[in-house]
């Protein structure tokens, strides 16, 4: 009577139920699935029984009973199919879904039953062997029992109601009990295989649905490792490439280095980019390990108050020298309130600080750098890094973000490993704090770090120590170095050092003012090249004027000024404004000649 339940279309799911749906709700839903996928069969089922039907009818019911009847069947097909796209779930169905399925479903059974049982009763009507048109409804009850069976609730109350119009029809005719009780309990029977196959398609469904998760399970597991294996292999040849390009640089400046041991005592220019390399290993490879440690959350941050003025300003001086060479302008702006401290682990604070800085820098070609200490703000304080380089888009900010993500479009010519950014996040929020940025192409961006702010805790203040006594010196002279080429710049400074001399380096006469006022200097040599032309009267003036300034800073006027040329070119001039001349090359003797004071 039933086909083998395997034969009966199982749903298709995406993905399982979701977790709130209890089992009885999960089995559920897939019945409504499976009852959803029977529609063919039922649709075959009618189309066979109604030319029996037909046929039938016409020994026992009169001309406008039978179109009756089919108007019936017309209207019930009618609302079957108006209600039919609404039975359709979802692939994360929620309790709400499954209410509104389940009594739209039933609804559509119900019409069927309750015609079912109309055409039963109808059949009173038809004479001595209307009995043989009840067992056709009979047979009819029997299929809305199999049709009912994926759902328990269904075959509990639909089938009942399509039995009972058959049953009620023949013990109602005379002479027709026996066959009332046969067809009573062949209808029984044929209730009692419906639960039967709906026990046995519960478990089906069960299995199926574990089945499923599984291989999710799987999926998922695959996935996480297919990506743990990306992110490693990403690590690995981002270490490759970093290490071996900073190795190579490396050689490169040590055995330029070594070529010129014989020529100066130590090549400071080439020893000073051989330990730049080495610390952006050591940068790349401790932030690699972070990074790491992060991922597998074993990162640990020790919180307390900081002095967040001072440890910006100390870390914004140890990046002018950086951002001078690059010709920037690095500012710091703001200041905390006296009562109240910031949050925070002071070295990762320093470390996160260090990097936006070092980004900020890098990456701007001219213009400026500001670092702002912007007041508090509820429970936060913001310190923001602005920049005038070349910004980013939006989707570059999100993947600036990304580990092992760097923007082609900015990068080019820089290396790093693409985790600062993303390490410098997960530090922040690790002190209760959080990084985002804002950007805008060819105008520049600005990145903010946000900490834990307290109003009633203090600030803490270094611990103020006795200056030491200065041992005066008076061995060799105090030269003010002012050069802009960094290889000349290194080994003037090594000839002067091996002479005794002690050295101070500036790149522009700004600077060189500033190095003298802060003290007392013995001579100035000047190897900046070529001057301006000073037969006009404006440079000459301005120069003339730049000296006045420079000789006011110290306390005798007859500072000793010396200028290295390439040619004689202009030397007269120099000479008439108190500079002396020394032509290029030039030997230690005549070096130690002219530095001699006057």
């Amino acid at each position: 009577m039933f086909p083998h339940p395997s034969r009966i279309p199982a749903p298709t799911f995406s993905e399982p139920a979701p977790p709130d749906l209890t089992d009885p709700q999960i089995v559920l839903d897939y019945g409504l699935r499976a009852q959803v996928r029977l529609l063919p069969y039922a649709l075959g089922f009618f189309g066979i029984g109604l030319p029996v039907y037909v046929w039938a009818a016409q020994f026992f019911l009169s001309g406008w009973q039978i179109g009756l009847n089919l108007l019936l069947f017309v209207c019930v097909w009618a609302a079957f199919f108006l209600i039919k796209p609404a039975l359709k779930g979802t692939d994360r169905p929620t309790r709400r879904d499954l209410r509104v399925r389940t009594r739209r479903q039933w609804l559509c059974g119900g019409l069927w039953a309750i015609s079912l049982l109309s055409l039963s009763l109808t059949a009173l009507t038809g004479g001595d062997q209307a009995h043989i048109f009840v067992l056709i409804c009979a047979g009819a009850a029997v299929g809305i029992i199999f049709f009912s069976a994926p759902v328990l609730l269904y075959l509990l109350t639909l089938a009942p109601l399509a039995m009972i119009g058959p049953i009620i029809a023949l013990h109602l005719m005379p002479e027709q009990t026996e066959l009332a009780n046969l067809v009573s309990a062949a209808l029984a029977l044929a209730l009692a295989f419906g639960l039967i196959l709906n026990r046995h398609l519960q478990e089906h469904y069960r299995l199926e649905f574990n089945q499923l998760r599984l291989v999710q399970d799987r999926e998922a597991a695959l996935s996480a490792r297919d990506a743990l294996t990306h992110s490693q292999m990403a690590l690995m040849q981002t270490l490759s490439r970093e290490v071996t390009t900073g190795l190579r640089g490396l050689e490169q400046n040590l055995s330029q280095g070594l070529t010129l041991l014989s020529r100066a005592p130590a090549p400071r220019h080439y020893v000073e980019n051989a330990r730049v390399g080495v610390e952006h290993l050591l940068g790349l490879i401790t932030t690699t390990l972070d990074d790491d440690t992060a991922r597998s959350g074993q990162m640990t941050v020790v919180t307390g108050p900081l002095d967040l003025d001072g440890l910006v300003r100390e870390i914004a001086d140890g990046f002018r020298q950086m951002a001078q060479l690059k010709g920037l302008e690095l500012t710091v702006s703001g200041a905390l309130p006296t009562q109240g401290a910031a949050i925070g682990d002071a070295a990762r604070v320093e470390q996160i600080l260090s990097h936006l800085l070092s980004n900020a820098i890098q990456y701007t070609p001219k213009g400026k750098v500001e670092v702002k200490l912007l007041p508090p703000s509820g429970n936060h304080v913001r310190l923001e890094i602005v920049d005038s380089g070349p910004g980013l888009d939006a989707d570059e900010l999100i993947r600036a973000f990304a580990p092992h993500e760097r923007i082609a479009r900015t990068s080019a010519g820089h290396s790093g490993a693409g985790l600062g950014l993303n390490l410098s996040k997960t530090l922040a929020e690790l002190m209760g704090g959080d990084i985002d940025a804002q950007s805008t192409p060819d105008v520049g961006s600005k990145f903010w770090l946000d900490l834990p702010f307290d109003a009633n805790i203090a600030v803490p203040r270094p611990a103020v120590e006795a200056p030491a006594a200065v041992v005066a010196d008076t061995t060799g002279l105090r030269v003010l170095l002012l050069s802009n080429d960094s290889l000349r710049s290194a080994q003037l400074r090594d000839t002067l050092e091996t002479m005794g001399h002690k050295c101070l380096t500036a790149t522009t006469r700004h600077r060189a003012l500033s190095l003298a006022a802060k003290g007392e200097v013995d001579a100035l040599l000047v190897a900046t090249g070529v001057f301006e032309d000073l037969s006009d009267d404006g440079n000459r003036t301005a120069l003339s004027a730049w000296l006045e300034r420079l000789r006011s800073t110290q306390s005798h006027e007859a500072l000793n000024v010396l200028a290295l040329l390439p040619d004689g070119h202009q030397a007269e001039t120099l000479n008439e404004l108190g500079i002396k001349p020394l032509l290029m090359p030039q030997s230690e003797d005549a070096l130690r000649r002219a530095l001699m004071p006057v």
